[in-house]
């Protein structure tokens, strides 16, 4: 009994001893190799601190070095980003600048560290840390392993495109945060003195460098068109700060910005155009087929009317002849009755009425058709006119 108490002590865990460190760790972690990291990482910022207080900065020195670095073609190439959110283009210092301020700035550390994995998102965390003042910053950051599409999010399966996309995110975030803590004054400086070097000293005429620019910018699907729409008048009228603006727009586009993020409101207008440019030309197609169809009604209503049968003129002029002897009489019956004449008198002046009817002139059949005629072409006036 003595004996499998004895065993069963030496089995318990001893308190605050080499096994205690593992009570309620997971199987797969090392208790001790934990422990042994913190120590180091905290020995790594307490020589940082020492180091940064014993070799303090020079702000002279960073700001010659910074301005010397602005002066570089190469670097004030990729100085500056532009991409649109919110429906405007933002622009501004580029990860590129951050990180060559931060450089001569010294006494300064920044980086990310990723915290987890899963198939679907990744935790980060992006710090900035000013060593001589000890003013340390970080932020956390859930970036999801997918790409947006126009057709919508796509999943990311390639190892290399997870890594990408992950330091795109963490360059984003570096970028606010050394910006933050550097001065406001070194920062304004570097950013004029990039422009300055981009506008150059004139000894390459703008119109090559713009041809060079759209070359550049048809590489991504960019045409001349897109350009001219985004700055609101034609290549030829380019000034200096627009080139640097659209240098900041390549930038981004170099970087993995999709091009339809920052011209698809053009090609939907250019898309929107097409359409009210193909109902313009159905609207006027069949207002031509309705003016033709118009000239041809009208051309028959202005034809000629053929003379009538002889047959039709004898009805005709019979009722016309008929009509003022049927008035003569109305008129001779308001007036006092005349004398009743003899036979071979009311005979003489039969004969002499039936003269005058025959001797009267009969209207001619074209007379009538002239009103038609001049109705068609007035119709036909109009049409045209419409």
């Amino acid at each position: 009994m003595s004996n499998e108490l004895t065993h069963q002590n030496q089995n318990m865990p001893v308190p605050f001893g080499p096994q205690s460190r593992a009570v309620g760790l997971p199987g797969s972690i090392n208790a001790g190799a934990v422990a042994i990291e913190q120590e180091r990482a905290i020995a790594e910022a307490q020589g940082k601190l020492v180091l940064a207080k014993r070799f303090p900065r020079d702000l002279n020195t960073a700001h010659s070095e910074l301005m010397a670095a602005c002066k570089s073609k190469a670097f004030a190439a990729v100085a500056f980003y532009s991409k649109p959110q919110g429906g405007q283009t933002i622009s501004g210092p580029s990860i590129r600048m951050a990180e060559q301020i931060a450089q001569v700035y010294e006494n300064f550390d920044y980086g990310h560290r990723e915290l987890s994995r899963d198939d679907m998102k990744s935790e980060i965390e992006v710090y900035a840390w000013d060593m001589q003042k000890n003013n340390y910053t970080r932020r956390q950051k859930t970036v999801l392993h997918v790409r947006d599409t126009r057709d919508g999010p796509k999943k990311l399966r390639d190892q290399t495109d997870i890594d990408q996309k992950i330091n795109n995110v963490a360059s984003k975030e570096m970028r606010g945060l050394i910006l933050a803590m550097m001065p406001k004054w070194l920062v304004e400086e570097a950013v004029q003195e990039c422009r300055k070097t981009l506008a150059g000293n004139n000894d390459e005429p703008l119109d090559v460098r713009v041809r060079k620019m759209t070359q550049a910018f048809a590489k991504f699907g960019v045409s001349t068109d897109h350009l001219e729409k985004y700055l609101g008048h034609k290549l030829d009228a380019v000034l200096l700060d627009e080139l640097v603006d659209l240098q900041g727009i390549f930038n981004s586009l170099r970087d993995g910005t999709p091009a339809s993020e920052i011209f698809g409101q053009q090609q939907q207008e250019e898309a929107s155009d097409q359409q009210a440019a193909a109902s313009v030309a159905d609207t006027a197609k069949a207002a031509r087929a309705s003016r033709s169809t118009g000239k041809a009604s009208g051309a028959a209503a202005a034809s000629p009317t053929p003379a009538p049968a002889p047959a039709a003129e004898s009805q005709t002029k019979g009722p016309a002849a008929e009509k003022p002897a049927a008035e003569k009489p109305a008129a001779s019956e308001q007036a006092d009755p005349p004398a009743e004449k003899s036979k071979p008198e009311q005979k003489a002046s039969k004969n002499a009425s039936e003269q005058t009817q025959q001797q009267a002139p009969q209207p001619d059949p074209q007379d009538g058709a002239a009103p038609d005629s001049q109705d068609g072409a007035q119709q036909q006036d109009e049409r045209d006119y419409f």
